[in-house]
């Protein structure tokens, strides 16, 4: 069963990244019955039903699946399958209120496309979606090349993106230093703030694995922006968090792969490694789950104890998923951890590196994992 279930999963995945297309309407029901509650299996049933000109049909998929990613809190790609449905279903004034108020509902606000989207008045939020161009890219496609303009700025849907930057030792000097930093889903890129402004690009962007992308180009921002002024302080609020470095490449080293939603119970012991700190024994949920790595929701009950979060970050940390048949232990170090609201409650997220695994082990991680969610909800 379990060798199934996996290579269902694999099935699942590889329809979701267009490297495996189904054309069968009926097929793709069957699938669908399987992985009810992925979104993103959802969009693209949508998508077939357009290829197939069933409009009315794939607009329902479309909002099936927005609300669903909605729930997930990647509004981003809520807010996309809400355009790809207007476009087969023209909007009345109901659907663009549902949109603002599931966007304005929505949890995981330590995102900072999350922030930009939930933040928008429904004129606001309109205007924005109006003006989105969407766009799909194999692997391997260049974006911007060093010296180009930069007149969009771009949000990533799906799929990632390698972003290359040269930056000279000294201002005298021709060596240079090369960084690269790793940009997947809900991140975005485009230096094009100050809008008045003409910059160059300093970065060498390309795309790693088959991507969509939300453009937005400069006219239209500053077109909005002209109107709305509540989007270009939202726009400076983008730039502010990116500014961050420590803080955006962090968490992004946990999410280079392919991530599933699936909440599932754990235990955690933390060793902070600071002289005098014992490990900590600590219950929580997973939030997604990678190859690389988790993100765990803490218990509610440990948010008012500050002790816990001082000196956690860089804490070596094993997870326990247990089950009434088995249990898996992983190792890992935490890299990253954020204040969030989970069901209307505070609590702390911590973003988990595991330590060097072989594929058969991090594949199998997964599959567990998407067991025990099955056996959860059974």
């Amino acid at each position: 069963m379990n060798g199934q279930l996996s290579k269902q999963i694999s099935i699942a995945k590889h329809i979701v990244d267009g490297s495996i297309t189904i054309d069968s309407i009926q097929e793709f029901q069957g699938m669908l019955q399987i992985f009810p509650n992925d979104p993103a299996l959802h969009r693209a049933y949508a998508d077939l039903l357009v290829r197939k000109q069933y409009s009315e049909a794939a607009g329902q998929s479309y909002q099936q699946a927005s609300e669903q990613f909605a729930t997930a809190g990647l509004l981003l790609q809520a807010v996309v399958c809400q355009v790809l449905k207007w476009r087969v279903c023209p909007p009345t004034d109901a659907d663009t209120l549902k949109i603002w108020e599931a966007l304005h509902n929505s949890k995981y606000h330590e995102i900072p496309t999350n922030v930009f989207l939930a933040r928008l008045s429904q004129a606001e939020l309109l205007s924005v979606m109006n003006a989105m161009e969407l766009m799909r890219l194999p692997a391997g496609k260049t974006i911007n090349k060093i010296g180009d303009e930069e007149n969009a700025l771009y949000f990533v849907v799906a799929g990632s993106i390698k972003a290359t930057t040269y930056e000279p030792l000294r201002k005298t000097d021709f060596d240079h230093r090369k960084s690269t930093l790793y940009l997947s889903e809900n991140d975005f890129f485009g230096n094009i703030y100050p809008l008045n402004e003409s910059n160059q690009s300093q970065c060498y962007t390309e795309t790693t694995s088959q991507t969509e992308l939300v453009r937005i180009s400069r006219e239209k921002l500053i077109r909005m922006c002209y109107r709305h002024t509540r989007i270009e302080l939202g726009i400076i609020d983008l730039f502010k968090a990116r500014s961050n470095k420590e803080d955006m490449e962090t968490p992004r080293a946990v999410r280079k792969v392919d991530r599933h939603k699936l909440p599932v119970k754990m235990n955690l012991k933390i060793w902070p490694g600071t002289a005098g700190h014992y490990g900590l024994i600590l219950d929580g949920k997973s939030r997604d789950i990678s190859v690389d790595g988790m993100c765990i929701l803490l218990d509610t009950k440990y948010l008012n104890v500050p002790s816990i979060y001082k000196n956690i970050k860089n804490a070596k940390i094993e997870i326990s998923m247990p089950s009434k048949a088995m249990t898996i232990n992983v190792a890992g170090s935490i890299v990253w951890s954020n204040e969030v609201y989970h069901e209307e409650q505070r609590t702390m997220a911590l973003g988990i590196r595991f330590e060097e695994m072989s594929p058969q082990m991090s594949g199998m991680l997964v599959v567990f994992a998407n067991i025990l969610n099955q056996a959860r909800q059974s």
